[in-house]
């Protein structure tokens, strides 16, 4: 046997396994030399990546000739811009990861452990006769890094290369200098993940290293012809800084060149980091605006509506070449890859014509092209599941007319179908065969619908609804597939329960008579009839539909369903008055019933005592062995694995009190068990390296709790526990930025609940919700929970947005601010009186509104203190927060703070606190203060984030705030920190601001609140507004108003297709 394989060898086992190339014999272990993690292998050993396994002293790939599913994609997807533009692209991954992505996309693939269950046989010779017979150019690898099942690929390769395809690799370039020229050779093109520019950042949050990838790139460029791009995925406060993407872009053009297009894209939450939110759009314009200066030619935005941004232009002549719309391609002006005004060529692959694939995305049954695998597993493997249809699809299809007369159902209709729906529910919860005692549904089951939804409900309070709409299907196939997808695959709840089914009530939705509505703008209201109607609208890759219910369960007018169908899509509420968004109208018949009128027995828990103890001993040993510099395993095989919803580990030690506890929960989705795991032993050793030492690790022991089975039992205001005392079940309620979990054997429910509340301390005017978990633990308790903690530091608070909202250079700083003051005296307005005590400023970077706020503060008295009142952008820190710091740091000088009113403030307003980590990177403040410094540099500023809250909760806080105020030798000057409605087009962003600046100025903050709750208006700051106002009403000092300015994006950027508004406002 071999001591040393390099390329991978010819089949020869007799278990079917793929010999694996890239590893050396160290003793009686294998190394394996694939990728930089270089895992050392043991016997039955899988590497990190769960794919790699050490079988009978050498290395086999497991996963050869098996795919977690075929879809066939635009090849702008991938993304790749310059590489065969407009075409359809096959793509298809396998399972496992070499990386530990905390943000993974597709973690339930690169993460899964159960590659029978997930995994279709698919032969390199089937992937390309696939990949011909739909009419695709090229073959993606991707879903999950193809370095890792590099046998695989490099076969199915050349299989493609014989037919005349292209490849492509989706990689995070993290492969050994030995494997890179064999593994990447096979591909023609390649999309590289720069996930970030720091080590840190891919230590931390991908279990990796950067210089790898960095070598990647560079060999790709100057060893090779492959036509790569590179995708830079940007995550609020982890990789976005200016610094960061200036030193990236520095490293591009210095080791790379200009030709190398780069994709900044759009994060949204996921798998580990959910409390992250979603990228702002400016960033990402921010980022292309950082690489086209430095000198790269091509620089796009993705994961974001921006047509302009997505487009590609000539680097000569700047004229536009190719137009992206999403995935979609638009105008073409390129003569054989040659700009059709200057005659520069463009940097990539171009054929004479761009495709026409569109936006599309379609499955590609492979049963056609290959056979299903035979599983040797007990199990049963799991039943295709249907495309999820949440907001319908791109097309509406008009089914055969039928008059309200010919749809009737009599009385045994409607109960066979409830009846049917109610079956699949249940089968699809319990994992049961479907059987359905009348077939034909009372002779309905034939009848042709545009779609169905099921909808389940919980005393009311929506559980799941799911469905389909838009192509003529019949009304069997329609319920099953809606009834299944209700129960399982609702993204925005839980997989339904067992114990939930007793507790639930249906509504059946058949759906008829879909009709684009051809009016345009408000003319489209009238083509809205409540009680009858439900709507779809559908605008790029955005749609959104609401079934004709929601209308009236909500007692909306036509005007507020039309906004409501846009929010649920992701686009600006008055999206429907703009003619590029599509807008369905529809019928729906509506059936009603329960799930089951008896509780239904539960499935029983996949993890035994035994199975559990195991993983404790296992995860134990472990913790042992990275704390005494021993080598830890990230498998443990002969034990069941599979998804759960949590696990939590607590490591203890004689003679402590309170056990050391990290744990991971996931409601909504599942989470992959040993690879959750082993991350949990790393974080719980890490910890415990830094407070114990060598003696009390002898005696460490370690529990585990193991979660699944989620059932919701409503908001904090009317939980219903019904179905929780059935079985050891955890008890969980979680808020928008906190949570507590508990699990007792010998604790009731209600005592549990009673625990959670009591953690959280939920904050006025918020709830939260309660879930119970199906638990099986080694020790009698758990608990775990997260709360926001207030932080206080004091000295100088940090710049935490120069670069990206203002200059971080002082003299360039000064220049803008001159500049935002000198425009603002070009088109002054006067003061009816300069004694104003309080002022409303926009604060978006400078650029954008610094002139509609300078202007404002111009006419204003500045006194010595300053309390600027803004929104919490950020999910840092405490709710409401007022910064304790003694100085606000900025280039070119600091502004003093008021540590001393702050703490007053603090101590008087209920629910304030002092915080400093709220703060940290919350741009409402800090955009304002080189303005003030310029008119006033010797004024103390004090800083107050509103998060939540509602009317009450802002009265409360005014009635405080102004027995402070009132306290005061001199009042500070209260500004609001506020820009007005985001992302509507110019004209529909100054319709919505009018309507809440002519409430604001009605002197009514109720009025205003109302104004801008009722019409969806995105004005950031109304609650720091409200407050204000209230204050001032409460002292006596609210009688006038003065506009002073108003400004869009549109006037900085010439974008008016997705704009924000900008105002200024003087209040006494």
């Amino acid at each position: 046997m071999p001591d040393s394989v390099l390329l991978p060898p010819p089949p020869h086992r007799a278990d079917g396994l793929r010999p694996g190339g890239w590893w050396t014999r160290r003793g009686d272990r294998i190394l394996c030399d694939l990728c930089p993690r270089e895992c050392l292998l043991k016997e039955g050993d899988r590497g990190f990546c769960f794919v790699r396994q050490n079988v009978d002293g050498e290395m086999v790939l497991t996963t050869y000739g098996r795919s977690t599913g075929f879809c066939i994609d635009p090849i702008e997807k991938k993304p790749l811009n310059h590489f065969l533009p407009g075409t359809a692209v096959l793509s298809f991954g396998t399972a496992g990861c070499n990386l530990g992505c905390k943000f993974c996309q597709n973690w339930s693939i690169s993460k899964s452990r159960e590659i029978q269950r997930l995994s279709e046989q698919a032969t390199p010779e089937a992937i390309a006769e696939a990949a011909v017979a739909t009419g695709c150019r090229s073959v993606a690898f991707t879903y999950n890094d193809p370095v890792i099942w590099a046998e695989y690929a490099i076969d199915a390769a050349e299989a493609c290369h014989q037919r005349g395809l292209k490849t492509v690799a989706v990689t995070a370039g993290y492969i050994s200098d030995v494997a890179r020229k064999p593994v990447f050779e096979c591909f023609d093109a390649a999309n590289v993940d720069l996930k970030a520019f720091t080590e840190l950042f891919y230590q931390h949050l991908t279990l990796s290293h950067l210089q790898p990838v960095l070598d990647t790139l560079t060999w790709l460029q100057h060893e090779t012809d492959i036509w790569f791009e590179i995708t830079n995925l940007l995550i609020p406060d982890e990789n976005d800084g200016p610094d960061e993407l200036q030193k990236m872009c520095d490293w591009i053009l210095e080791h790379l060149g200009d030709s190398v297009p780069v994709h900044f894209t759009a994060f949204h939450p996921d798998f580990r980091m959910q409390d992250k939110p979603r990228t702002p759009h400016e960033t990402l314009i921010a980022a292309r605006e950082i690489a086209l200066a430095t000198g790269l030619k091509y620089a796009y935005v993705g994961n974001v509506n921006d047509a302009a941004r997505q487009s590609t232009f000539c680097p000569n002549c700047r004229e536009l070449l190719i137009e992206r719309d999403w995935h979609e391609l638009g105008t073409w002006n390129l003569d054989d890859g040659d700009c059709r005004f200057c005659g520069t060529a463009l940097d990539g692959l171009f054929e004479a014509r761009p495709g026409d694939w569109g936006r599309k995305r379609q499955t590609v049954d492979m049963s056609k092209f290959a056979l299903p695998i035979i599983s040797n597993d007990t199990g049963n493997d799991a039943e295709h599941i249907d495309a999820v249809f949440t907001q319908g699809i791109s097309s509406m299809a008009r089914t055969p007319t039928e008059s309200a007369d010919e749809r009737t159902l009599d009385d045994h209709q409607q109960q066979a179908i409830v009846e049917a729906a109610a079956a699949a529910v249940q089968a699809a919860v319990l994992d049961h065969p479907l059987e359905w005692s009348d077939p034909d549904l009372g002779g309905t089951a034939a009848r042709i619908l545009s779609g169905a939804f099921v909808s389940l409900k919980r005393s009311g309070q929506l559980r799941s609804c799911m469905g389909l709409q838009g192509q003529p299907i019949r009304l069997d196939e329609a319920l099953q597939r809606a009834a299944r997808n209700a129960a399982r695959e609702d993204p925005r709840f839980p997989p339904i329960s067992p114990n939930e089914l007793d507790q639930l009530d249906m509504e059946v939705w058949l759906l008829h008579g879909p009709e684009e509505v051809t009016e345009r703008g408000e003319d489209r209201i009238a083509r809205v009839t409540i009680g009858r109607h439900g709507l779809q609208v559908i605008r790029g890759d955005k749609r959104g539909l609401l079934l004709p219910g929601v209308a009236t369960d909500h007692d909306w007018n036509a005007e507020t369903f039309l906004d409501q169908v846009c929010i649920k899509a992701g686009l600006p509420p008055t999206a429907w008055r703009d003619d590029a968004t599509r807008l369905f109208t529809f019928d729906g018949d509506c059936l009603v019933g329960r799930v089951s009128t008896t509780p239904v027995s539960a499935t029983t828990h996949s993890f035994d005592n035994s199975h559990v103890a195991t993983y404790a001993d296992f995860c134990n040993a472990n913790i042992k062995a990275l704390l005494t510099g021993g080598v830890a395993s990230p498998y443990l095989p002969g034990v069941p694995d599979g998804d759960v919803q949590g696990l939590l580990l607590q490591s203890n030690w004689l003679g402590n009190a309170r056990p050391v506890t990290q744990g991971r929960l996931t409601l909504n989705t599942g989470m992959p068990l040993q690879a959750t795991l082993f991350e949990l032993v790393q974080e719980i050793a890490s910890r415990l390296q830094r407070q114990i030492g060598p003696r009390q690790q002898i005696g460490l022991t370690t529990d585990l709790l193991i979660l699944d089975d989620a059932a919701m039992h409503g908001t904090t205001d009317a939980i219903q526990l019904d179905g929780a005392e059935r079985g050891e079940r955890a008890i969980v309620v979680t808020s928008a930025d906190r949570f507590s979990l508990h699990w007792d054997r010998d604790t009731t429910p209600d005592q549990l609940v009673g625990r959670c509340l009591a953690d959280i301390d939920l904050p006025d005017a918020s709830r939260g919700v309660a879930y119970s978990l199906r638990g099986v633990g080694t020790a009698g308790t758990f608990s775990m929970r997260r709360v926001p903690q207030a932080v206080i530091r004091s000295g100088g608070r940090p710049p935490g947005v120069a670069g990206r909202f203002y200059p971080e250079d002082p003299d360039e700083l000064a220049q803008q601010v001159e500049a935002c003051f000198a425009d603002a005296a070009s088109a002054a307005t006067s003061s009816t009186g300069r004694a104003w005590p309080a002022a409303m400023v926009p604060h978006a970077g400078l650029s954008f509104s610094g002139t509609v706020a300078a202007g404002t503060l111009s006419l204003l008295e500045i006194p010595e203190s300053v309390i600027i009142i803004g929104p919490k952008h950020t999910r840092h820190g405490v709710p409401w927060a007022v910064a304790p710091h003694d100085s606000w740091q900025l280039p070119g000088g600091d502004m003093a703070g008021d540590p001393e009113l702050a703490r007053l403030l603090a101590e008087a307003i209920p629910g304030l606190e002092l915080d400093a980590e709220a703060h940290s990177q919350e741009h409402a403040i800090e955009v304002e203060l080189p303005l003030i410094r310029h008119l006033a540099p010797q004024a103390k500023v004090v800083g107050v984030a509103i998060g939540n809250g509602d009317l009450d909760s802002c009265r409360g806080f005014a009635e405080n705030l102004a027995v402070v105020l009132d306290q005061l030798e001199t009042p500070p000057l209260l500004l609001i920190s506020s820009d007005m409605n985001h992302f509507a087009t110019d004209s529909e962003n100054r319709r919505l601001d009018e309507l809440a600046l002519q409430a604001m100025e009605t002197l009514d903050p109720a009025l205003l609140l109302k104004t801008v709750r009722e019409n969806n208006i995105s004005m950031c700051g109304v609650l720091p507004a409200v407050i204000v106002m209230e204050t001032l009403i409460r002292r006596g000092t609210l009688t006038k108003h003065q506009r002073t300015g108003y400004a869009t994006s549109a006037e900085t950027t010439g974008d008016s297709s997705r704009v924000v508004g900008y105002a200024g406002m003087l209040l006494g």
